[in-house]
């Protein structure tokens, strides 16, 4: 927003003017709020709230060969804490079919249970329903879009590059949409899976003839935690702690110079001790 003594104007370009610091004026900027304040030829008081500043502008700042690490690692696409479309979908072949996948992620986020977002969003808006052309990068992805955009007669979705596209009517007015580089949490679909942490890591996709075959389990967990209340029904084990059940956990996995974290084998053994700890 920008805001003067005469006017006030949102979404507003600012002028190169603004930038020019007079000596005997005081350019007052706060680069954490996005805030700047500048006298215009002594006179005018023009307030700049919330600024942002466009990557592109950015990127041309730097050499051709860089922009594109840089624009990465900003991303969405560079966030290890997101996983792309493809990942999702596949990870979910264990739990639901083929074809069924992709319906059950879309279904999470209409709920709003599952985040989701794009590295570029555009719509063509038809001007005489009252739309406009829109783009936006890295879009948090509305539940609108999930109930609106979504509809099998209308849409279209391409897991293996995570583009998405509609043609129907949306709050930003008539006129298709187009959502490219989908990425969904990565957390966010753990917990609705109910999966330890390590199963997110690089699934297999099956083959249409094996459709509910995944990758082979890094651990096999079952004869793991058997193994550990084996040991604990005997007497062999008799934690005093759940960081006892932990270093068991990970002895009885350990294969040469390979082990397990901590952090992987702790929901199992926290479930152990929890159960082992009651009167």
């Amino acid at each position: 927003m920008i805001r003067s003594t005469s006017e006030t104007r949102t979404d507003k370009q600012v002028g190169a003017g603004f930038w020019e610091i007079d000596l005997y004026t005081e350019f007052r900027q706060d680069w954490e709020t996005g805030d700047f304040s500048n006298y215009i030829d002594g006179e005018i008081d023009l307030q700049v709230l919330g600024l942002t500043i466009e990557l592109s502008g950015i990127l041309e700042m730097l050499p051709f060969e860089e922009r594109g690490l840089l624009a990465r690692s900003l991303s969405v696409a560079g966030d290890p804490e997101w996983i792309t479309a493809k990942e999702a979908r596949n990870f979910c072949y264990d739990t639901y079919d083929l074809y069924t996948s992709g319906d059950w992620i879309i279904e999470q986020a209409r709920l709003g249970f599952l985040a989701g977002r794009a590295v570029q969003a555009e719509g063509k808006g038809d001007s005489g329903y009252g739309g406009r052309d829109w783009k936006e990068r890295e879009w948090d992805i509305p539940i609108w879009f999930w109930v609106d955009c979504t509809q099998p007669q209308t849409s279209f979705q391409s897991w293996d590059i995570g583009r998405f596209t509609s043609e129907v009517r949306t709050p930003r007015g008539r006129g298709g949409t187009i959502l490219s580089d989908v990425h969904f949490h990565r957390q966010t679909l753990l917990a609705l899976l109910q999966k330890p942490a390590e199963q997110l890591a690089e699934p297999d996709e099956p083959s249409n003839d094996e459709p509910k075959r995944g990758r082979r389990p890094t651990y096999d967990w079952p004869l793991a935690c058997t193994t550990i209340w084996g040991r604990l029904h005997r007497g062999e084990l008799i934690p005093q702690v759940q960081a006892d059940i932990e270093q068991a956990l990970i002895a009885l996995l350990k294969a040469g110079d390979k082990e397990p974290a901590e952090s992987t084998v702790r929901p199992y053994a926290k479930m152990i001790f929890e159960e082992y700890s009651k009167p």
